[in-house]
């Protein structure tokens, strides 16, 4: 499938693809969705052939449309991707996530724990905050308090 260094970045590029391939496929099927409202492209093509048999849908004119422009962006798609510069790009994508010091189970945790704490302890000052700004303010528009 890659023409153009086959080996490197063989991983980065079929995420790209994939990830690709399943955004292609979830607007292909919105836009069947969106077909569909046609009474003329919502009736089956073939008279007692109302759905193909292991996927279930209906064979008619919203599918078939939806399905080349399934086909018409997957050929785009492999094109994009056997530019060489595009390429290039993936394949420095791996070599840099290759060099990524993951942490250790230990450390994440106790950087949530952080990061928790710490959006607890604003959330708690913001709320007080706004509470006695909020009866600051109506004291001095409203004139409840000593007036």
């Amino acid at each position: 499938m890659y023409r153009y260094k086959p080996e490197e970045g063989r991983n980065a590029r079929q995420a790209t693809f994939w990830l690709a391939e399943g955004m292609i496929a979830y607007g292909c099927l919105a836009l069947r969705g969106t077909l569909d409202r046609w009474e003329g492209l919502r009736t089956p093509l073939f008279e007692g052939f109302d759905s193909l048999p292991i996927l279930g849908v209906t064979l008619n004119g919203s599918f078939l449309g939806a399905f080349g422009v399934f086909l018409l962006l997957t050929w785009f798609l492999v094109g994009k991707l056997a530019v060489e510069k595009t390429a290039d790009k993936l394949i420095e994508v791996e070599d840099e996530m290759k060099k990524v010091t993951w942490p250790t189970f230990k450390e994440a945790s106790n950087s949530s724990i952080v990061v928790v704490s710490t959006v607890l302890i604003l959330m708690g000052f913001l709320a007080f905050s706004d509470a006695l700004l909020g009866r600051l303010f109506d004291s001095i528009l409203w004139q409840t308090v000593g007036g």
